[in-house]
């Protein structure tokens, strides 16, 4: 049984708690008629009425219990519940004496116990089987002259009985629309709000991701490399590199946008695959991008960017006929625990330069990460 079901059936059995409720006190009514005389039968006949409730009821819990009410239309047995109250009830009332009368209203109260699950018209034929079985009650006083009251007394509790559940039918109805409206509106919000969280969501991809590569942009990555560079421990450190793609601006003027285009596609595409899923590579502006290495050495990450690198420069582009191949130049370096980011970027930046200088197409280290 998995939590959903094991919690409706919590409620269930809380219901069914509270009907106990009503039986108890239906017992001592019992008990009570019994000792003041107002019980036409003997103890013993009073103790099988009490009997018949407590195992009918026993029954019911059983079910309950074993998950068997799960095979039911209505896990929560409320017509047969319903059923079984207004049959007990009648029951009773033909042992009671004289107080016979201000018992009838129980009817009612037993069918209160169907406000949410019971449909208009299954309130309405709930209401009516209390109608017939109270008829018939009366018919079998009259034609056994068991009963001190005339006829129309027992058709003047026919009728209130009938006026209190016919109002409390449609009442009890419009109690359970109004609760199936707010259900309704309640879905309706739970619908939106899942569509305003995913409309967030991709708001917030849409904030962190450069839309031409699909790597993540400069603001995400500050950010996330400053959050990752927080949780190192002492001793540990994480790798970056900055990495500018040599004589982009040619391609752009010489081959068109376009060929532009597919180039910074083709190497966030090189990256990505090359790097492992906990590592970070991210487009920093125009044809620059950067990558950061979780738990890296010097060792590491030139191995790495050197696979980028060699895969990047062999690569060969389709624009409009031509072929057309690219290389990239990279700065390294590292960051420790509680170092300045920016710092660390522009000592990158310095190493990127250098590898401009001495011809492109290589990776240069900042000198001080050896230190």
């Amino acid at each position: 049984m998995d939590s959903t079901v094991a919690k409706f059936q919590a409620l269930r059995l809380q219901r069914f708690y509270l009907a106990q409720l009503n039986y108890a006190i239906t017992y001592v009514v019992i008990g009570a008629a019994w000792m003041v005389g107002q019980y036409n039968a003997s103890g013993v006949m009073a103790a099988s009425h009490v009997m018949l409730g407590v195992s009918l009821q026993a029954i019911i819990f059983g079910m309950f219990k074993s998950g068997l009410n799960l095979r039911f239309k209505d896990p929560s047995l409320t017509s047969l519940q319903i059923v079984i109250a207004m049959l007990l009830l009648t029951y009773l009332l033909a042992f009671s004496g004289e107080f016979r009368g201000s018992l009838i209203m129980v009817y009612p109260i037993i069918l209160m116990f169907g406000v949410f699950q019971l449909s208009r018209r299954a309130f309405l034929a709930h209401a009516g089987l209390a109608l017939v079985l109270y008829g018939v009650l009366i018919l079998f006083n009259v034609t056994q002259q068991r009963s001190s009251e005339t006829l129309s007394v027992h058709l003047l509790e026919w009728f209130v009985l009938a006026c209190f559940t016919g109002w409390l039918s449609f009442f009890c109805s419009y109690i359970r629309e109004l609760r199936a409206r707010l259900q309704r509106r309640h879905n309706v919000l739970q619908t939106h709000q899942t569509t305003l969280r995913g409309m967030m969501g991709q708001l917030q991809s849409l904030a962190d991701t450069d839309s031409l590569t699909g790597l993540a942009n400069r603001r995400y990555f500050i950010s996330e490399a400053q959050r990752r560079i927080t949780l190192l421990g002492p001793g540990h450190k994480v790798g970056i590199a900055l990495i500018d793609l040599d004589n982009f601006k040619k391609i752009n003027d010489v081959h068109g946008h376009a060929a532009g285009d597919k180039v910074l596609e083709g190497f966030a595409e090189i990256a990505r695959n090359s790097l492992r899923d906990e590592d970070l590579v991210a487009r920093f502006g125009g044809e620059e991008f950067v990558i950061l290495l979780d738990n890296s050495d010097l060792a590491t990450l030139h191995q790495c960017v050197e696979r980028i690198r060699t895969g990047f420069a062999q690569t060969c582009f389709s624009t409009t006929g031509e072929k057309l191949h690219c290389t990239l130049s990279a700065g390294l370096n590292l960051v420790g625990f509680d170092e300045n980011l920016e710092d660390r970027l522009k000592q990158a930046d310095e190493a990127l330069y250098r590898a401009k200088e001495t011809g492109r197409n290589r990776c240069e280290v900042f000198e001080g990460a050896y230190a």
